[in-house]
Parts: C-alpha cells; sequence; structure tokens
C-alpha cells in the first residue's frame, strides 16, 4: 500500500478527512485505502454535500473529499456553500475527466483540488498531500484542458458565458427536470426559473428544451444510460 511521506503527518496523529459519496461500496472502498495509509483517517462519511455540512460542523475535518458522480449541481453547489462555511477546510473534488465546465467554476469557487475519478492510489494521496499545504492541486488532464481553453483561436465552451444560476438551470433542464421540480430544488418560482430557461436558450441559441439536452450530451455534461 502507497502511503503518504512522513512528513506530511505522524500516525499517531493523522489526517482527519470528512468523505462525501452516495455509494456505500465505493465509500467503503475509499475509505480503506485511506485508512491503510497509516496517515489519513475517515472520521465521518456523507451520503451529500448537505449531510457534510452537517457533520463538518461537529467533525471540523481537514479535508472534505466529495465523489459523487453524475450529480454536478449537487457538487457545484455544495461545495461552494463548503467554502463559504467553512473556509479553513479543504475541499478535494473527484470528478469525471469530461466535467471539464463543472471543474473550472469549481475551482473558481474556491476548491483546494479537482482530481480525476480514475486517478491512482498515489495521484490522490499527492492531491491530498498538497491541498494540507494550503497550495491548489489540479490534476495533468484538466491543467492541460484548461491551458488549450485559453490557446489563440480555441473557441471555448459555450458554457461560459452563462451565470451560476443559469448554469444550474440549464444541468437541470438538461437532466429532464420540469419546471416545478427544479423551482422546489432552487427555492425559485416557477415564473423565475421559466426565466431563466429562456435566457439559456437564448445564450446557447437552442430553440427547444430537446436541443439544450443534445447539447449537454455532446459536451459530456450529461450522460446517456447505457452510453461509454
Amino acid at each position: 500500500m502507497v502511503a503518504l511521506t512522513p512528513s506530511t503527518q505522524a500516525e499517531d496523529n493523522p489526517v482527519d478527512i470528512l468523505l462525501v459519496d452516495s455509494r456505500q461500496l465505493v465509500r467503503a472502498g475509499i475509505e480503506r485505502v485511506l485508512s491503510d495509509s497509516g496517515h489519513l483517517t475517515v472520521s465521518a462519511a456523507a451520503a451529500n454535500c448537505n449531510e457534510a455540512i452537517r457533520l463538518a460542523r461537529r467533525q471540523q475535518p481537514q479535508i472534505i473529499m466529495i465523489n459523487l458522480p453524475g450529480a454536478s449541481v449537487e457538487v457545484l453547489d455544495g461545495a461552494s456553500k463548503i467554502r463559504r462555511q467553512f473556509p479553513d477546510i479543504q475541499v478535494l473534488v473527484l470528478a469525471d475527466e469530461s466535467d471539464l465546465i463543472i471543474q473550472e467554476r469549481l475551482l473558481k469557487a474556491g476548491v483546494a483540488g479537482c482530481v480525476s475519478s480514475l486517478c491512482s492510489v498515489e495521484e490522490l494521496f499527492t492531491a491530498i498531500e498538497i491541498v494540507l499545504k494550503g497550495e491548489r492541486y489540479i490534476s495533468d488532464s484538466l491543467a492541460r484542458k484548461l491551458a488549450e481553453r485559453r490557446l489563440p483561436g480555441h473557441e471555448g465552451s459555450p458554457f461560459d458565458q452563462l451565470t451560476h444560476r443559469e448554469l444550474q438551470v440549464f444541468l437541470l433542464v438538461a437532466g429532464g427536470k420540469n419546471t416545478l421540480a427544479i423551482a422546489k430544488e432552487l427555492c425559485l418560482t416557477r415564473k423565475t426559473v421559466n426565466g431563466y430557461r429562456n435566457r439559456v436558450l437564448e445564450k446557447l441559441h437552442v430553440q427547444t428544451e430537446v436541443e439544450l439536452m443534445h447539447l449537454a450530451i455532446r459536451h459530456g455534461l450529461v450522460r446517456v444510460p447505457g452510453s461509454a
């Protein structure tokens, strides 16, 4: 088993991590990997970000590690809330490499690091070690893609122009939720949601929600069940 360098943390005083993952089996596997290092301990586990916030008030972990695949809105909003409420806790997000737009927004929101959900154990430990020092960790693949977006001649993303709220509405609409469901989730009126929806359609130059969903799928923000 790979271990963090001894300089990071003594075995009698392991790094305290709060793990966020809705899948019990995956959560148990990550917890075992971290605990077996001898330098890390998962003091609490949560199925979602709201639960993590409640636990963080009691536990005061050093790191909150979020691994919620297919939950872009929850990760984006949850990580932002955690950063605002617990500025001294480092937030490390494991995300699908195709979620470039979400990861870029997370970094802008102040998370300590973004790691590919397909990363090796060695890279995960490296990311933990770096964020514990108060530094930012970005996986090589993400850093390369972000750099490419800023090269001359690159068209950029059509979603860059969306505000945070517009991106929320876009992701929820693209995920198949109707106006009432979105209004309840975001604590908005149906009229307000429709206003955001219309602005999203206009900014993305599409006419219907079907076109919007196809755009989201094409950019990897929504995955079709059974697809690779």
